[in-house]
């Protein structure tokens, strides 16, 4: 039901209770307008309004003055409402949800969008007003935070990416909350907060998890909540040629000359755990052409053992980069890691691990860099093949053009050299 039509039932339940007793219709009117407004506004403004009434009542006044004495707050506030608007988006997860038409504070719920939301507004990242304290973690060790400062300033709405505190989210007031359509927990808790919730696709969810076509979709989808459709258009356009260019190099590469790789996703304690079937690690492989030696053998993130990666034997080793994995090439190389052998791998014989960098997050994941991404893949993956193409050229040109931002060598180092 649309806010317009609530309010057009409010009003006839309204005059009926008038009719028959003033004070029945002081009380039906304070619980049913906040009944109809319950759904587009926030559920922290309709306890401010039953603390108010409660002040007053305690104040000495009798029930039905303490309800006048907020009554015009009331109207004024189904007024900016009514006046503001709101639209429904279908989300990720196929829900239809009703957002207003005008979103000045918004909450980050686990999902790992924030770069795809600066870039959304060409460098800044503006009415976010919470997310998970880890996001600062990755944050301050990309150049993100140099891009759009203001999101370390931005409260702590928990800290782990995976936790949920619905009270330190209701007391930010957010318009809008942008979650992980996939975690069903999660989004039964917010819904219930009354808040207008978005879910974003990651892995898992009905549409494949390839990371380029997916900050696409996050890019649409932003588009549908803030009412502004074809926004994004020429960014992602802009990223396609990159894309395409890629791999049309790639397409040249023979067969027989396509190495075989595994993503080593997270490592604690001697025992490793790999990208497999349906994660962003399968379609990064998938893209560059080589025999991903895991999928087959391996579904979502999974954790095996040291002899099952000896067995693999990966030409290549690729790691997946702070925020999630702390080692570092060198650390594999030189077989400093705590708890495994790594040097008896042929990706480590031959030099050939390279760790996942971070430009505006962690490169494995979905992002908005996700072209460069791609083309710093596969410059590694096919050093021949991509002897010639100006890989740094083209990422600082990517980051003047649509973030506005002008990378310093140090910058540009840290990407590529980690």
């Amino acid at each position: 039901m649309s806010f317009r039509t609530r309010i057009a039932s409010i009003g006839r339940l309204l005059r009926l209770q008038w009719a028959v007793s003033k004070s029945a219709f002081l009380l039906s009117m304070l619980a049913t307008v906040l009944a109809g407004i319950a759904p587009p506004v926030e559920a922290y403004v309709l306890k401010k309004v039953i603390d108010v009434c409660l002040a007053q009542a305690g104040a000495g006044l009798v029930w039905t003055d303490a309800v006048l004495a907020v009554l015009p707050w009331l109207l004024l506030m189904a007024g900016s409402a009514l006046a503001d608007g709101t639209h429904t988006v279908v989300d990720h997860g196929g829900n239809e949800v009703e957002v207003p038409d005008k979103i000045t504070r918004v909450v980050i719920d686990q999902i790992p969008i924030l770069s795809t939301y600066m870039s959304y507004f060409g460098g800044e990242a503006p009415y976010i007003v919470g997310f998970c304290g880890s996001f600062k973690t990755t944050i301050s060790e990309t150049v993100l935070k140099n891009i759009a400062p203001e999101l370390m300033e931005t409260a702590d709405t928990v800290y782990a990416q995976s936790d949920l505190n619905i009270e330190e989210i209701m007391k930010l007031e957010p318009d809008v909350i942008l979650y992980n359509a996939n975690n069903a927990s999660h989004a039964e808790i917010l819904k219930a907060s009354g808040i207008p919730c978005v879910g974003f696709a990651t892995v898992g969810a009905s549409t494949e998890a390839d990371p380029i076509e997916r900050y696409a979709q996050w890019l649409k989808l932003l588009e549908d909540v803030f009412g502004e459709p074809g926004k994004m258009d020429a960014f992602i356009s802009a990223g396609g040629e990159i894309a395409a260019d890629v791999e049309a190099r790639i397409a040249a590469v023979p067969e027989d000359q396509r190495p075989t790789a595994m993503i080593l996703w997270k490592y604690a304690n001697g025992v490793p755990m790999v990208s497999g079937k349906g994660t962003f690690g399968t379609y990064w492989l998938k893209r560059l052409g080589v025999t991903d030696v895991v999928v087959e053998e391996a579904s979502g993130f999974t954790q095996v053992n040291m002899e099952q990666v000896y067995t693999w034997d990966p030409d290549i080793l690729f790691l997946d980069g702070p925020g999630l994995l702390n080692l570092k090439t060198a650390d594999v190389l030189g077989n400093n890691v705590g708890g495994a052998d790594f040097s008896t791998l042929s990706a480590v014989k031959n030099g050939r691990v390279y760790n996942t960098t971070l430009g505006m997050w962690n490169w494995f994941t979905p992002n908005p860099d996700a072209p460069l991404v791609l083309a710093w893949l596969a410059s590694r993956t096919y050093p021949d093949a991509f002897a010639d193409y100006p890989l740094e050229d083209t990422i600082r040109e990517y980051y003047k053009t649509w973030y506005g931002y002008d990378v310093t060598d140090d910058e540009l180092a840290q990407m590529l050299v980690y």
